[in-house]
């Protein structure tokens, strides 16, 4: 994508936003509930400020340890307007990718609403969603009504075959069953048992990691799950190392 395309053609449309006079504790419920990092602040729907992941984290600090209920202990010491970062670095819709990316790195910033005429927000562009339109282009937005108008594929059509079909758990089970027979019974001439079993490995520590991200994410980064994130993502890599013969030790090291 080129750097003077339009931004809209990139942002989030989908937006998460909080009123500046709602209490405190409800900034954090918007990023625990939400997987986002930028929280817009608006004042009667327009745009009034911004607030980030980093914010909330840094709030874990002020509140005692031995508080029993934090919310109440926040919203009756802090505001909204206190903890957003304003004025804003807002975008309208027509500016370019380019001079997106510039003005958000001349402040200093990782993300910019996008807002209309009457300075409402529209969409939000992260500095990952600039770099990455220029890297590999906008993502693909797919119609949802022209996938229910879609007329269905003719008999022996490729597209009839839905891939993404999850097995249930019994013909899972058996499918692995079936997998570890024919590797074990040096059966396998085609390997496809060799490969179901290092894919059901691989993909165990994968899921692995794909739920500790999702609490890590869900739990404001918190420090204690992302000790545990970072050991799976590790044991991940460790346990690629070895199916690839890249291991250092001749054994996985629990």
């Amino acid at each position: 994508m080129r750097p003077e395309e339009p931004v809209s053609r990139i942002m989030t449309e989908a937006v998460v936003v909080i009123e500046s006079d709602r209490p405190v504790s409800e900034v954090l419920d918007c990023f625990f509930q939400y997987p986002i990092h930028h929280l817009p602040v608006v004042r009667q729907g327009r745009i009034a400020g911004m607030l980030s992941s980093a914010d909330v984290v840094k709030l874990d600090y002020f509140v005692p340890k031995a508080t029993a209920d934090r919310a109440k202990f926040l919203d009756e010491r802090l505001t909204i307007e206190q903890l957003m970062h304003a004025p804003v670095v807002s975008l309208a819709p027509h500016v370019s990718i380019g001079e997106a990316a510039e003005r958000m790195a001349e402040a200093g910033v990782h993300a910019a609403p996008v807002v209309d005429e009457d300075e409402r927000v529209v969409g939000i562009v992260t500095t990952s969603d600039v770099i990455h339109s220029l890297l590999h282009g906008p993502p693909r937005k797919v119609d949802a009504a022209q996938l229910h108008d879609r007329p269905p594929a003719p008999a022996g059509d490729p597209e009839q075959v839905h891939y993404h079909q999850r097995p249930t758990a019994e013909e899972r089970t058996t499918a692995m069953s079936t997998a570890e027979v024919l590797h074990v019974e040096a059966r396998d001439r085609r390997y496809l048992g060799k490969t179901m079993l290092y894919l059901e490995q691989r993909n165990a520590h994968l899921e692995n990691v794909l739920v500790l991200a999702d609490r890590f994410l869900l739990s404001g980064q918190d420090v204690h799950v992302h000790a545990l994130l970072l050991k799976a993502i590790h044991a991940a890599k460790r346990a690629e190392e070895h199916a690839a013969g890249r291991a250092r030790v001749p054994f996985p090291l629990e």
